[in-house]
């Protein structure tokens, strides 16, 4: 009898396992876009295809990393709510290096370099002020496109005010 019952349980317990995972890849992917604004660029997350979204987005950092080349890169820019336990949504809609109402910024960083990647946190993904003034939205499997002088595949357009904003899906962390 005792047999049986292990079984029940473990059975209970993987099928909650299971369940649990399931729910957390709804949802499981981020996007981002970006368009230049004035001498910097306007980042755009969120959790869908409009940008900004209905509702903001639920972050607990931003953090964004310069890559020089194909590996070299430092932390240019980190930025946290000022309370992490009261912390809510924002619009979605960052200037770089600018932390959200309510945020601080642990690193301010440098002004953008053209010609450099900027891996932007959470998410994964790549932004880059190329020399000419345009910016351009990639993955990682474009990283080295990029530093060839290749413009990476562009992403697909996304609903936004701004006709210049592009998007790539960002997986969640």
């Amino acid at each position: 009898m005792q047999s049986k019952s292990t079984c029940i349980v473990f059975s209970l317990s993987l099928s909650c396992c299971l369940a649990l995972s399931l729910a957390s890849c709804q949802n499981s992917s981020r996007h981002l876009a970006a368009s230049k604004k004035g001498g910097t660029v306007e980042l755009c997350m969120s959790n869908g295809d409009e940008c900004p979204q209905a509702g903001g987005v639920s972050l607990s950092s931003i953090s964004v990393y310069r890559w020089d080349n194909m590996h070299d890169n430092e932390l240019v820019w980190d930025a946290v709510p000022k309370n992490p336990i009261t912390a809510g949504s924002i619009s979605g809609v960052v200037t770089y290096g600018v932390a959200p109402k309510d945020w601080i910024n642990k690193l301010t960083p440098p002004a953008l370099i053209c010609g450099k990647a900027y891996l932007v946190n959470p998410g994964a993904h790549y932004f880059a002020l190329k020399c000419d003034g345009t910016v351009v939205v990639f993955d990682d499997p474009h990283l080295e496109e990029f530093f060839r002088g290749n413009t990476p595949a562009e992403p697909d357009k996304i609903k936004s005010k701004d006709p210049e904003t592009r998007r790539t899906p960002l997986a969640k962390r």
